[in-house]
């Protein structure tokens, strides 16, 4: 029997059906108390003459929602691409989707009462038994990455998730396991971390230092052989900057506007090209001279520089000493061994380039040829040591006798000649002779002897000589006419028998 309040809400609802279809709760008054009831369906139809005739139809419409809901569940677990595993409390497998069967290989009906210790290889049995305690506890598991066994023995890497299965009690039932193959990802993974390793390895390994810095110019990374080649252990530079561990103070402004452009370029890979020679700063102060390999690289926005460092201290000192031996031998090919003055081919050089000038300027050189007379005997008489120190000592005071833009050269044995530029008249040339017969003929003292040169010297000008040869030659014969009218021009001192 319905109380008036009732009645009145059924009237109500009634009403409301007029206007549309409606759903509704009813709690019916009755005589043991209020008692909610199933949702009531009211429809209003219309009848003839314009009655209103209501249909009241009650529904379990809360179960058939809950019916549909898990239609849609069970479609969704049937067509999902992870595998939907439920277990027991024991780890009895109960529930097997299609895409468990093929990530495992197992068919339903063959997997289906079995313990889920069967997908676990064999070194591992318990660990399904060791999770499940927890998952009763009402633990959720998520991305838990492990290593399984397929139906046909290959090893594939699962990442699962695991949760605890409630009743409408809200007490643990069961478990239900949402796993997805990642095994192609999972190697990717390894390949990846593999060459990460072996990179660092060859980096610590490596033979050139490695400097990392951020786009603040801070180091990030220092390597073994940036220990060795800076003095300075990784864990007090990193988080420094750069600037102040291995530039020196003069150059930090250099560096810093350096630095810059390189980060407003972003180079995005490593440098090609010749690596740049730079100086660092050894920790001790000093400089350390080395070639840099430097290239930008840019992760999530942020830029960083990167550099090999390579020190060329060694380098440099041989190619010093390349250089300096390559000089020798440079010097040794237009120098005479000797006197160390500048030997025929030298000599020929200068004076084609002197002879060129003379047709652009038209003035004139004088070449003059120098021979020192009965330097035979010496080295007859006293030996071909002192014949040698002989001629170096003339050399010597010949070359202090010129002007610094003239050319003093040994053609061999005991003949010189003498490039003067610029030289036309005649009483500069007889003045150039004057001051070397004065330089030249005076004693010289040597280890048994002392000896007094005396000179035969012819010249040419270039006028009447249009080339280096027919110049030579020219001289060489006034000198050759010089001599002729001279005897003993050689003289012995204290020491010579004939004294």
């Amino acid at each position: 029997m319905m109380e008036p309040f009732d009645r009145a809400w059924l009237f109500l609802s009634v009403l409301l059906a007029l206007v549309v279809l409606a759903t509704v709760d009813v709690v019916w008054l009755l005589a043991s108390g209020p008692v909610r009831a199933p949702e009531v369906l009211f429809t209003a139809i219309v009848g003839v003459g314009g009655t209103v005739i209501v249909l009241l139809a009650a529904h379990h419409l809360r179960q058939r929602r809950t019916a549909s809901a898990s239609a849609r569940l069970a479609a969704i677990v049937q067509w999902c691409d992870d595998a939907v595993i439920g277990l027991s409390l024991d780890g009895v497998i109960d529930s097997w989707n299609p895409s468990a069967e093929r990530i495992f290989g197992y068919r339903a009906e063959e997997i289906i009462g079995r313990h889920g210790s069967l997908l676990l290889p064999e070194d591992e049995p318990d660990r399904a038994m060791g999770l499940l305690p927890r998952i009763a506890d009402g633990e959720v598991l998520l991305n838990q990455e492990n290593s399984y066994v397929r139906k046909d023995g290959r090893l594939i890497e699962i990442s699962a998730s695991v949760s605890p299965v409630r009743d409408r009690t809200g007490a643990v039932v069961g478990v239900a396991v949402v796993g997805r193959d990642i095994t192609a990802q999972a190697a990717e993974h390894r390949m990846l971390l593999e060459q990460r390793q072996r990179l660092a390895r060859i980096i610590e390994t490596a033979g050139d230092a490695l400097v990392s810095m951020d786009s603040d110019g801070v180091i990030t990374e220092w390597n073994a052989a940036a220990e060795r080649t800076f003095g300075w252990p990784a864990g007090q530079v990193i988080g420094r900057p750069l600037r102040d561990v291995l530039i020196q103070p003069q150059d930090r402004a250099a560096h810093d506007a350096g630095f810059a452009r390189l980060l407003r370029t972003r180079v995005p890979t490593l440098a090609t090209g010749d690596p740049i020679r730079v100086v660092a700063r050894h920790r001790d102060g000093r400089d350390v001279p080395v070639e840099m390999k430097l290239w930008i690289t840019e992760h999530n926005g942020r830029m960083e520089a990167n550099a090999f460092l390579r020190d060329i201290t060694a380098q440099q000192q041989m190619e010093a000493e390349r250089s300096r031996y390559e000089a020798r031998l440079a010097h040794m090919a237009t120098h005479d061994t000797l006197t160390d003055l500048p030997n025929r081919a030298l000599l020929m050089d200068r004076l084609t380039m002197a002879l060129n000038r003379t047709r652009r300027t038209g003035k004139t050189i004088t070449v003059l040829y120098l021979d020192l007379d009965g330097f035979k005997e010496v080295n007859d008489t006293y030996g071909h040591a002192m014949g040698d120190a002989l001629l170096t000592t003339v050399a010597s005071r010949l070359r202090q006798s010129v002007r610094p833009s003239d050319t003093v050269a040994r053609l061999g044995g005991d003949e010189f000649v003498i490039l003067c530029d610029d030289q036309a008249k005649p009483e500069d040339v007889t003045t150039i002779v004057s001051r070397l017969t004065s330089a030249v003929c005076r004693p010289v003292a040597l280890a048994s002897a002392v000896l007094v040169p005396r000179l035969s010297i012819g010249h040419a000008n270039s006028g009447d000589h249009p080339t280096a040869d027919e110049l030579i030659q020219a001289a060489d014969a006034a000198m050759y006419a010089d001599k002729r009218g001279r005897r003993d021009v050689v003289r012995a001192g204290a020491g010579l028998n004939d004294r």
